[in-house]
């Protein structure tokens, strides 16, 4: 009995103690294992600024590469690389033997040919001559006629003549060589200060923003600390299949003095368009196709998805043109965890 006694004993002492063990264990809610834990960033308003920063490349807009219209051995040349020359100037010329040979031979059938017809024309009076005979002996003639043109015109253009005013930045044929018709024999580039302008690749959405006559600032290496004023002249109408981009073209209001082809220079577009977006970081996107991409926001404890269109790429983020109209706050660390309508808590 005394045994029993102290056995109740401890017993009701180890039932006490754990009982108040039990009430030092703080309480924890298990629904804070069904909880996914994230945290979130606030949506920012993003205002693109009005200027368009960009690299251009100067070029000559006329160039021209004259050639001969008829094959031949090349007689003489009359003017040599970096020459300058004015609209018309006489270039190069042929050897006219065997041309010369042409005209006369054609000129002589053509003579003949109107002997014939002349004579058939009378023996046609005379009844002697059939309508036939008199028709044939008239088409010749005119078939004549034309060849001796041909020939004629052919002689004329042995010969090659500057279609521009420039300078000559490369000769390609010389004396004693034969060339074709349509090789070129010069290439000739445009140096006057209304032929310079300005090549800029924009991508699409810069392309969309700029209009013709928009001011630019022109800075270049070549002249450092010089600012020269230009305006947009031309908008392409067809992308660079390789590189994405649109070119614009932009002329010198007052180009310097002394430009080359090929010279580079930083230019700042004046547009007056301005477009504003929201801006998420990039981290905040959980899938991404194109220009559409997935993320999450919370309502009511839950998580949400939104699907949203991207603009463009800020760095490390990203302007969005639509999906955030009245969400003012999106996961960033969790948001790859995250399915609809998960339970979630901010950290």
């Amino acid at each position: 009995m005394k045994y029993l006694t102290i056995i109740l004993a401890i017993a009701g002492i180890c039932f006490v103690a754990c009982k108040k063990q039990e009430s030092q264990i703080p309480n924890r809610e298990m629904s804070d294992f069904s909880y996914t834990f994230v945290k979130t960033t606030s949506v920012e308003q993003y205002s693109e600024a009005g200027d368009i920063q960009a690299t251009g490349i100067i070029m000559s807009e006329s160039e021209a590469r004259p050639s001969f219209k008829t094959g031949g051995v090349i007689h003489k040349t009359y003017v040599k690389e970096g020459d300058m020359v004015k609209k018309g100037q006489l270039l190069a010329t042929l050897i006219l033997d065997e041309i010369d040979a042409q005209v006369r031979q054609t000129e002589e059938g053509l003579i003949k040919a109107e002997r014939d017809m002349s004579r058939v024309e009378k023996l046609f009076v005379d009844s002697v001559a059939t309508l036939e005979q008199y028709q044939n002996v008239t088409t010749t003639f005119e078939v004549a006629k034309r060849t001796a043109e041909i020939a004629r015109f052919n002689r004329n253009y042995s010969e090659v003549r500057s279609p521009i005013h420039g300078k000559i930045i490369k000769q390609i044929m010389r004396a004693g060589e034969i060339t074709g018709p349509g090789t070129p024999v010069y290439a000739i580039m445009g140096v006057g200060s209304q032929d310079w302008v300005i090549r800029v690749g924009l991508v699409d959405r810069d392309w969309a923003r700029v209009n013709i006559n928009d001011k630019v600032m022109v800075r270049m290496d070549a002249y450092p600390g010089k600012t020269y004023e230009a305006y947009i002249s031309a908008k392409t109408s067809v992308g660079g299949s390789a590189s994405g981009t649109f070119d614009v073209e932009m002329k010198f209001k007052k180009s310097p003095t002394n430009l080359a082809a090929g010279l580079t220079g930083d230019v700042t577009i004046n547009t007056f368009s301005k477009e504003s977006f929201k801006v998420i970081p990039v981290e905040s996107l959980v899938k991404t196709n194109g220009n559409t991409a997935k993320a999450f926001t919370i309502a009511n404890g839950k998580a949400k998805s939104i699907t949203l269109t991207i603009a463009k790429l800020l760095g490390d983020k990203v302007a969005i043109s639509s999906g955030l109209d009245g969400v003012s706050e999106v996961v960033t660390i969790g948001a790859m965890y995250l399915e609809e309508g998960d339970l979630v808590k901010i950290k």
